[in-house]
């Protein structure tokens, strides 16, 4: 028996969310004002609820409303129980001044410890968007 096993040993997941997401539809038209939805499935892999949050960050010539200026956006879930599921779809716009190309868009889960300014964890994942 060691020291450390007096205090007891959880086994703790190496990333406490599953994280799947999908753009629908799967490229935007370049030179035109409109929008994809970004459709985001998030699993709690913890045995104990979690504050989350999910932050999604489009490089310039995209954004998350019609003109296309926010090029970053948080959506705050709350407690997330135990092995629960949410799914939340955010809307990706382009302007007419979007170039034709690939953009990368980045979604990063949260686990927050206490509040929303503390992070615990979290799982990242790079989306590649098609405009053309």
């Amino acid at each position: 028996m060691g020291l450390f096993d007096l205090f007891g040993k959880k086994e703790v997941p190496k990333t406490f969310f599953t994280l799947s997401c999908e753009f629908h539809p799967y490229r935007l038209p370049a030179g035109s004002n409109d929008f994809v939805d970004l459709e985001i499935q998030l699993t709690n892999n913890f045995d104990k609820p979690v504050l989350t949050s999910i932050v999604i960050e489009s490089p310039k010539g995209l954004g998350f409303e019609r003109s296309a200026i926010q090029n970053q956006r948080e959506i705050r879930l709350g407690t997330l129980a135990a092995f629960e599921k949410k799914f939340v779809k955010a809307q990706v716009w382009n302007t007419a001044r979007c170039p034709p190309g690939n953009y990368e868009v980045k979604i990063t889960a949260i686990a927050h410890f206490s509040d929303y300014a503390h992070v615990l964890n979290e799982a990242r994942k790079i989306m590649t968007l098609r405009v053309g």
